[in-house]
């Protein structure tokens, strides 16, 4: 029996023996790893600069402490430089959660139908859930955002919303007609009775749970730019909880060293690979730049992002060309966004010239709530300065003029038009680009039956 024994071992080892070492990557090899783990894990790592600019560093304009959203009652104009693309039609909310000890509650009253939305995105920067007029009614409610790993009871009457990572970002948007004094404190009271906080404040028979202090690694814009992408990239992994494909995909780049470790050793432990890393976190980031030219498809002129639910689901693709150039932009079912930066013919806008957009009466923008069209400098992706201290036109715009056919004119130029201010948006005296907003968007335009006019060139 012994003998036998001793000669199984041996042919094992025998056997062992005989199969190769696993080969050494080359470092071209390591380069595509890096690159295609970087277009891959770029939202992640992209998203933890909201992360830390609005939830952890102190010293930052945009700080508020974790757990709790601050309220802006000003609409953004072309005074605001921090933020590009931003909307000139909400008062805009902003916070970060920690669900690692306990839930957090959004207690909402009734709005009254007016448009207000929360928009919960995860640290992939899928908009996993909403709160607000179209998703939850305007009815007052109270909502419970929990962790992916929380298991407890939640007090009677709380809507449970299960969020899929430790750290949850929030965008909120309340909608006021212009300047209006009286549709501003209207919203602002609104605002004033949203309560949002820690389940122990509003319940204390609910005890959090004792969670360790995490030492948050400082984010700066080189960091995507350099190989410690990787160790931001790895800090996150374990406090988000992913999807089996998107799993899956991460864990073919485990030969270079990502992991939910906490840590990123891979360089430290492999120095001659320090230039392939580098390289393919260049390459990565051109692939990226690439790819923000051929989101959605272009008719009229207007790039028309894809409509699919969810948003963005396996479409990693898309998800990382939105977190690219237009992070935390809202799923289509909430608000929609087409957007044209060349006329009829093919040619870039530039204010020095004069240019029309008609809706015709039977297909003005289809929303349920409202809609705008708003002007951004090109170069900056910011609103511009102008005469009118005007930065979008849309339905809820005073002074308005349809045409007497029913149809809605809008001109855009940096000089105003012979016809008047009423249906004027004002442009940059060089390049620019709009973008149209529908808020709550009709099924024309989910099944997509419905496109803007082309932008046509006045001679």
């Amino acid at each position: 029996m012994k003998a036998k024994s001793l000669t199984v071992l041996g042919l094992v080892a025998l056997l062992l023996s005989c199969q190769s070492p696993k080969e050494k990557l080359t470092s071209e090899q390591v380069e595509n790893l890096v690159a295609d783990a970087y277009v891959h894990c770029f939202p992640i790592v992209e998203n933890y600069k909201a992360v830390y600019f609005y939830g952890v560093l102190e010293a930052s304009p945009f700080f508020t402490p974790m757990n709790t959203v601050k309220f802006e009652t000003r609409l953004y104009t072309a005074d605001d430089k921090a933020v590009v693309r931003a909307n000139n039609d909400t008062y805009y909310s902003n916070g970060v959660l920690d669900l690692r000890a306990e839930p957090v509650i959004f207690k909402v009253p009734e709005a009254n139908n007016r448009y207000y939305v929360f928009q919960l995105a995860s640290q992939t920067t899928d908009n996993f859930s909403y709160i607000g007029t179209r998703s939850r009614g305007s009815k007052a409610g109270v909502y419970a955002v929990t962790g992916p790993d929380y298991t407890g009871k939640l007090p009677e009457g709380v809507v449970e919303i299960k969020a899929p990572s430790a750290f949850v970002g929030v965008v909120g948007r309340i909608g006021v007609n212009g300047e209006d004094p009286v549709d501003r404190d209207a919203a602002i009271a609104l605002q004033n009775q949203i309560e949002i906080g820690v389940m122990s404040k509003f319940y204390p028979e609910f005890k959090p749970k004792t969670v360790e202090k995490i030492d948050f690694p400082a984010y700066s814009q080189a960091s995507i730019t350099t190989p410690e992408f990787f160790s931001l990239l790895n800090f996150l992994l374990p406090y988000t909880t992913l999807a089996p494909d998107d799993e899956a995909m991460i864990k073919k780049f485990e030969e270079i060293g990502v992991n939910n470790s906490g840590d990123f050793t891979f360089l430290e432990e492999n120095p001659e690979y320090e230039e392939a890393f580098s390289a393919g976190v260049k390459k990565g980031l051109e692939r990226i730049d690439a790819m923000m030219t051929e989101i959605g498809t272009v008719k009229n002129g207007w790039m028309l992002w894809p409509i699919q639910d969810p948003y963005f689901g396996s479409n990693f693709r898309l998800r990382t060309q939105i977190a690219r150039g237009h992070i935390y932009a809202n799923c289509p079912i909430e608000a929609y966004y087409p957007a044209a930066r060349r006329d009829a013919d093919g040619y870039p806008f530039n204010g020095q010239n004069s240019y029309t957009l008609t809706f015709p009466a039977d297909a003005l923008p289809p929303a349920k709530f409202f809609w705008s069209l708003t002007m951004y400098d090109n170069v900056t992706g910011l609103m511009a300065h102008n005469e009118l201290n005007r930065y979008s036109i849309g339905d809820r715009t005073k002074g308005l003029k349809y045409n007497k056919d029913g149809s809605l004119t809008i001109y855009m130029s940096h000089k105003m038009p012979k016809e008047g201010p009423s249906n004027w948006l004002p442009a940059p005296d060089g390049p620019f680009d709009i973008l149209l907003r529908l808020y709550g968007p009709k099924e024309e335009v989910m099944n997509n039956s419905w496109v803007p006019q082309p932008v046509v060139k006045l001679d």
